[in-house]
């Protein structure tokens, strides 16, 4: 009788195991099958227009240093939907990333006196919904044996086109206007 007994309940341990087996992978088909549902998305990665032209000059990163706010150093294209509420797109995205491209920029831009430390912090850098782009943010440049040089900026250019692709070009053109008045200043 006790062997019965044991043979009964390994028969319903094994049987448990199975059903928990089925379940399983009952749950991870239908998982997979959710997925293969999924709509597929078309994922957009934008690089800003200038870094596509040939460059003359380049400075080291040691002299010529990029860095952004953690609000707007997301992969994604940036949008102010109002005075509170930041969006970041999902599908459109930047290229290796915002503060890379922006890092190139400032050292393909900016060669004259490369040895010449110069950091650029940017505050702000997105479009808003009045259709501008918005690029803002602060600078410090230590020229050799003289004092530090420091300054703003902020550029509000207006899209001329709709959409990603317009905003992107506009935030460009805001980007350059602003290493152009760095410059500027710095030659003072």
């Amino acid at each position: 009788m006790r062997y019965y007994l044991i043979r009964k309940q390994k028969m319903i341990q094994s049987l448990k195991l199975k059903i928990k087996a089925v379940f399983i992978v009952g749950a991870t088909l239908s998982m997979l099958a959710a997925c293969s549902v999924e709509p597929s998305v078309n994922v957009k990665h934008y690089r800003l227009p200038h870094l596509n032209q040939p460059t003359q000059g380049y400075c080291d990163t040691q002299t010529r240093l990029v860095s952004i706010d953690a609000g707007i150093g997301q992969d994604g294209v940036m949008v102010q939907e109002s005075d509170l509420l930041m969006v970041e797109a999902r599908n459109n995205r930047w290229l290796g990333g915002l503060e890379s491209q922006l890092q190139n920029s400032l050292q393909r831009q900016l060669t004259e006196r490369c040895e010449q430390p110069l950091r650029v912090t940017l505050m702000q850098f997105y479009g808003n919904t009045q259709g501008e782009a918005v690029v803002a943010g602060f600078w410090r440049y230590q020229p050799a044996s003289e004092a530090m040089i420091e300054g703003a900026f902020e550029q509000r250019v207006p899209l001329n086109d709709d959409g990603y692709d317009g905003l992107v070009r506009a935030l460009d053109r805001a980007w350059l206007n602003s290493l152009a008045d760095i410059e500027q200043a710095i030659k003072k």
